[in-house]
């Protein structure tokens, strides 16, 4: 059975004053950690889905893979596939026993995977899929996309619901505290203005960082304080 790991942030990395990431422990707060290892019990090949598949890294693995080995679930094999490997998806997957979809800027991620044709590519994948951020967001068969950058939001042309990958009809809003109080330049609130309104289209949930979902099946987990914004009103779902 396949199982989905839906998470705000994944703390990989810490950055100084210079934008320099260096890894770390992956944060256990809330069980994270603890249930990584409990999930990731086939550590063979994690294939890596790039959130910004056109950026160039001459190693965009090396904080993974270090921050893995210091938090005691290393990986045999680590495969990061963005715009200049991905002819080769196809087999990579094939040895996958962890599909990690990468953040960013939701839009550009979500066209990525449709361009990958991942949901059907994963459509018999039965390994563990974690996703932070819009990696997270994306696991959705119709995705709610934020209007997250200046001037998306008065965009008509923007839109706010893209295909998924289909593998839950939970829709979340990752950095739910830096959301709820994000206010754009011509005075538009993120939450008044925008997330409620939206809700009355189809619920969402509000996931601070170091919150997470965990899914097999029709079981779900919540991990950590969140939100449930439907019908225009907002209520904690999970303290």
């Amino acid at each position: 059975m396949r199982t989905l790991i839906l998470s705000s942030s994944f703390t990989t990395y810490n950055k100084d004053e210079n934008g320099n990431k260096t890894a770390r422990i992956i944060d256990n707060e809330n069980g994270f950690l603890d249930n990584l290892k409990k999930y990731f019990t086939n550590r063979k090949c994690m294939v890596i889905i790039a959130g910004k598949p056109y950026n160039s890294d001459p190693d965009p693995n090396k904080i993974t893979r270090e921050s893995f080995l210091m938090s005691g679930i290393p990986f045999d094999e680590y495969i990061y596939v963005n715009n200049e490997n991905k002819h080769n998806l196809k087999e990579y997957i094939k040895k996958a026993t962890v599909i990690n979809l990468f953040g960013g800027h939701l839009p550009t991620g979500n066209a990525f995977i449709n361009e990958l044709n991942l949901k059907e590519l994963l459509k018999d994948f039965n390994g563990v899929v974690i996703g932070a951020s819009g990696g997270a967001m994306n696991m959705a068969d119709n995705v709610y996309c934020i209007p997250e950058v200046e001037g998306e939001h008065k965009d008509k042309n923007f839109n706010r619901i893209l295909k998924g990958l289909a593998f839950t009809n939970i829709n979340v809003i990752p950095h739910f505290q830096f959301f709820e109080t994000l206010k754009f330049s011509d005075g538009t609130k993120m939450l008044q203005d925008i997330l409620l309104p939206d809700s009355n289209k189809m619920p969402l949930i509000g996931l601070p960082d170091r919150s997470y979902i965990i899914q097999q099946g029709d079981k779900v987990e919540l991990f950590g304080k969140m939100y449930l914004l439907k019908n225009g009103n907002i209520s904690i779902l999970n303290n």
